[in-house]
C-alpha cells in the first residue's frame, strides 16, 4: 500500500507540473496523499520526523535552484515543488499522531480523575534464565623459572663528624693576624 501511495504521489506531482489531467486542484490531492501516507506509516524516530519537517519547508527553496539547468531544470523544479506538498502532508500527519499519543498518555487517568498522586506498583521484570556455563578445560601453562637477579650492593653513606661550635672566630688559624699565638688575654669575665 505504501509503495502504491508513493508512486501515485509521484504521478500526481508530474501531472501537476505539466498541468494535464482531470483534477483542478492538484495541491489538495497531493496533501491528502501525504496525510494518508503519514497515517499508514507513522515515523517513530524523532530524528527522521525532524528531517521530514525540515525537508517539507526547504525542498521548494532547494528546487528553485534547478531552474538554471537548461531544458529540464524548470520541470525538475516543478516536480520537486509539487512533491514537497506530499512531504508536507506526511509531516502534518506526524505532528497530529505525536500530539494524539501525547494527549492519550497524559489523559490516562485510571483513578477516575482524582488529583491525588498514587504511587504506581513497581514493574516486576520476568526472571532471566541464565544459560548454563560450560567450563573450558583447564590447560596448565608450562612453568618457567624467573632468572635470579642479585640485588645490587648499596654502600652506606659517609657521615662526617659534627663540628664543635665556634664562639666567635675561626679556630683554623689560617687568618690569624698574630700567627696563631694566643697572647691576648680574655677580658670577658675579669
Amino acid at each position: 500500500m505504501q509503495k502504491g501511495l508513493m508512486w501515485g504521489s509521484v504521478v500526481v506531482a508530474v501531472l501537476a507540473t505539466f498541468g494535464v489531467g482531470p483534477v483542478d486542484s492538484y495541491a489538495l490531492v497531493l496533501v491528502v496523499l501525504g496525510l494518508v501516507m503519514g497515517f499508514m506509516n507513522p515515523i517513530e524516530d524523532v530524528a527522521t520526523r525532524v528531517a521530514m519537517y525540515v525537508l517539507a519547508v526547504l525542498l521548494p527553496t532547494i528546487a528553485d535552484n534547478l531552474d538554471v539547468i537548461p531544458v529540464v531544470g524548470e520541470y525538475a523544479n516543478g516536480i520537486l515543488s509539487q512533491f514537497a506538498l506530499v512531504i508536507a502532508g506526511v509531516a502534518i500527519m506526524q505532528v497530529c499522531l505525536v500530539l494524539k499519543n501525547s494527549l492519550m498518555a497524559a489523559g490516562d487517568d485510571s483513578d477516575g480523575g482524582d488529583d491525588e498522586t498514587e504511587s504506581a506498583a513497581p514493574e516486576v521484570a520476568a526472571p532471566e534464565v541464565a544459560a548454563p556455563e560450560v567450563a573450558a578445560p583447564e590447560v596448565a601453562a608450562p612453568e618457567v623459572a624467573a632468572p635470579e637477579v642479585a640485588a645490587p650492593e648499596v654502600a652506606a653513606p659517609e657521615v662526617a663528624a659534627p663540628e664543635a661550635p665556634s664562639w666567635g672566630g675561626d679556630d683554623s688559624g689560617d687568618d690569624d693576624s698574630d700567627g696563631g699565638d694566643d697572647e691576648a688575654e680574655d677580658t670577658r669575665n675579669v
